[in-house]
């Protein structure tokens, strides 16, 4: 008697539109599959995580998946394999678009204005999740001295002990800053350097410069204004100007001591999810991250924005492909017209570099089960979930509007992290399938695994297992519900593994680089 398996209990199927399905597990050449009244045999040995066809596919017609082509038939029989020896890669042209009325989805998800959590309200009305010291160099010039302040006080257990609600002492040392163009370089140095400073999980900072490099004192305190709006206290250190390293280090910890008291002397307080904003990352992507992680990382997203609050998705070269899905949700025109331009500015810069935007995906994504990059993206976009786009904003640029916002961010995950915190993100949610490890200076991240062996095998790394989609008796909802709480958790003082293992990167995007 021949054994025949439903399809649905080793395999995948995104959308009812799809022509793919997704092998759970690896399967074998010969097995027969049951769906939707139908029995087929699978022509081909399928790996985990790679697609096969549950329909014939003629020639030239669409290969879909989550219900968008990402593909080109060469002519496919049901239960083959899909590869690149069977496919083109398929692109929408998203020039081509019409502004149509969109519907978020925001049903049952009225209870969660009741929710709170724990925050820092600070003098201008953001509310932080954290509490950190930060020391900025205004350029490479002055990184290594911001980097030994910030050591030196960091590791004092004795300042640990004393202030306990301060989170840490950080430096944002980078590599910016002089022997470069004026310009866009410098604007954009000064924007992320100045977005950190503000930011609302920061409760004081020391500026330390040269003295004679380009982005000094003079530039930044312009780009700064008024610092007393901000509510925080603002020093600033010149090495050249105190006597050299040694007195500057002494100078610049000693007026931070000055201010630990004031800084210290701020407590939790019970606030609305409106004022938290979820800054999205996925980095070392498998074929599930697109099928539990992200889909995940959208759900807890829509939540947050049905109950006011916001959500920020960046890596543009992870939207190439996917822009018509994106597009449709925008009401505004601007908002579109600012989309299309960042788009452009990407594309445009790959074109004069002669670099291929294929880049962006990895010898391991491929083995993970993505074949092209619309495929990567179709899966990468839905960590911003289901709702209306309020607004496209620059590299490291302060949100303005509640709701999903998308920045023009890079692949890069480090480049990535840096500008989405600048733009405001107090908390990140970070999809991996390969396990990325990345962190941020000054704002937690959850990273969220696409499946179970990794979460496993990289148990103190891994802070949430979306792979229980595809292994448990768990329904989306109730998986989305506990990542909502571990949100809450987390944003209301509980560490997470990165912040437990001291993970704290800070990477500036420089305009003359193509990140992918």
């Amino acid at each position: 008697m021949r054994k025949i398996s439903l399809l649905q209990n080793i395999a995948i199927i995104m959308s009812e539109k799809d022509n793919v399905a997704i092998a759970k597990n690896n399967l074998k050449k010969g097995i027969i599959l049951h769906h939707l009244r139908t029995e087929f045999k699978l022509l081909s040995n399928i790996s985990q995580g790679h697609r096969f066809s549950i329909t014939d596919i003629k020639k030239n017609d669409f290969v879909k998946q989550y219900g968008y082509p990402f593909g080109i038939s060469k002519g496919i029989k049901k239960g083959q394999l899909i590869d690149k020896k069977n496919i083109d890669d398929y692109s929408s042209d998203y020039k081509k678009y019409s502004l149509k009325p969109y519907k978020s989805e925001k049903k049952c998800l009225e209870n969660l204005t009741d929710k709170k959590f724990k925050g820092y309200l600070r003098a201008n009305g953001r509310v932080g999740t954290r509490n950190y010291y930060l020391i900025v160099p205004t350029s490479m010039c002055a990184s290594d001295v911001a980097s030994k302040i910030a050591g030196m006080l960091d590791n004092d257990r004795s300042l640990k002990y004393k202030y306990k609600n301060i989170d840490g002492f950080v430096a944002a040392t980078h590599t910016e800053g002089c022997g470069c163009n004026d310009g866009d370089i410098i604007n954009r140095l000064m924007l992320t350097l100045k977005n950190s400073i503000i930011h609302s999980n920061v409760c004081g900072a020391l500026i330390v410069d040269l003295g004679c490099e380009k982005t000094n004192k003079v530039v930044i305190s312009n780009f700064l204004g008024n610092i007393r709006e901000y509510g925080k206290p603002i020093d600033f250190i010149t090495i050249q100007e105190v006597g050299g390293t040694v007195k500057a280090i002494y100078k610049g910890t000693k007026a931070i001591l000055s201010r630990l008291d004031k800084v210290n002397n701020i407590t939790r307080e019970e606030i609305s999810l409106k004022h938290l904003i979820l800054g999205t990352e996925c980095g070392a992507s498998d074929s599930f991250s697109g099928i539990t992680a992200n889909p995940l990382i959208g759900k807890t997203s829509d939540k947050i924005i049905a109950s006011g609050g916001s959500v920020i998705l960046s890596e543009t070269p992870e939207i190439l492909g996917a822009e018509e899905n994106l597009i449709k949700r925008m009401p505004s025109k601007i908002t579109v017209k600012k989309f299309i331009n960042g788009i452009n500015y990407y594309k445009n810069m790959a074109k004069a570099l002669n670099v291929s935007m294929e880049g962006n995906l990895v010898d391991a994504n491929k083995k993970g089960g993505l074949l092209n990059v619309t495929l990567k993206s179709l899966g990468a976009i839905l960590k911003g979930g289901s709702s209306e786009i309020v607004d496209f904003l620059d590299y490291a640029e302060l949100i303005k509007k509640n709701g999903l916002n998308i920045m023009n961010g890079p692949g890069n995950d480090l480049e990535s992290l840096t500008g989405i915190v600048a733009s405001g993100s107090n908390l990140i949610l970070f999809s991996t399938g390969l396990g990325a490890t990345e962190g941020s200076l000054i704002t937690p991240v959850i990273r969220i695994t696409s499946n179970t062996k990794l979460y496993d095998k990289m148990r103190d790394d891994m802070d949430f297992n979306a792979g229980r989609l595809l292994d448990d008796n768990i329904s989306f909802e109730k998986l989305s519900n506990e990542l909502l709480d571990l949100v809450i958790k987390v944003a209301s003082g509980k560490k997470t593994c990165s912040e437990q293992l001291n993970k704290r990167s800070f990477q500036i995007w420089n305009t003359g680089k193509l990140s992918l």
